[in-house]
Formats: structure tokens, C-alpha cells, sequence
């Protein structure tokens, strides 16, 4: 019991560490690209990872509603002090 405790607390403080867009943040992102426009309700699954060539872009995944079903989805984004923005095209993940 202890160790899952710990094994969860290490796993939280990871994920903390790296800087994540908000639906609402990814959203507006997605908007400003032009890409094609969902709304922060039909974003869910956001995870980003740094890259080490410049620590203020990011590898993201999140998933999308499509109708009635959930697309995976990944770009590059980058976080400055206007937000996040996306680097390059959003694409479909296999």
C-alpha cells in the first residue's frame, strides 16, 4: 500500500513538471492556427513533453470529439507569453 502511494506521488510530481495546455488554452490554440475549430468540451487527454532543443516547445497529444467518436491528435505547440500556440499542422495520430 505504501509503495503505490509512493509510485503515485512520483508519477504526479512528473506530470506537474511539465507544462500542459488547458482545453480552454488548447482550443483557442487550435482557432488561431486556422485549424479546424473544437470546442474545449471536445478536448480531453492533453499530455505534452518537452523538447530538448528549446525548452519552451513542447511534442503535445490530446484526443478530440469527431462526431460521436474520439480522435487521437498531435502537434508541436509552444508556450510564450501570449499562451500556447501551435508550431505546425495538427495531425491524426494512427
Amino acid at each position: 500500500m505504501r509503495r503505490a502511494a509512493l509510485s503515485l506521488a512520483l508519477l504526479a510530481s512528473a506530470c506537474a513538471a511539465t507544462p500542459t495546455p488547458t482545453r480552454d488554452e488548447l482550443a483557442q490554440a487550435l482557432v488561431a492556427f486556422h485549424a479546424a475549430p473544437a470546442a474545449p468540451t471536445d478536448i480531453t487527454h492533453i499530455a505534452c513533453r518537452g523538447l530538448e532543443v528549446d525548452p519552451t516547445e513542447f511534442a503535445c497529444r490530446w484526443r478530440q470529439r469527431d462526431g460521436r467518436r474520439w480522435q487521437g491528435w498531435q502537434s508541436y505547440l509552444a508556450l510564450s507569453g501570449d499562451g500556447w500556440q501551435l508550431i505546425d499542422e495538427p495531425s491524426k495520430r494512427p
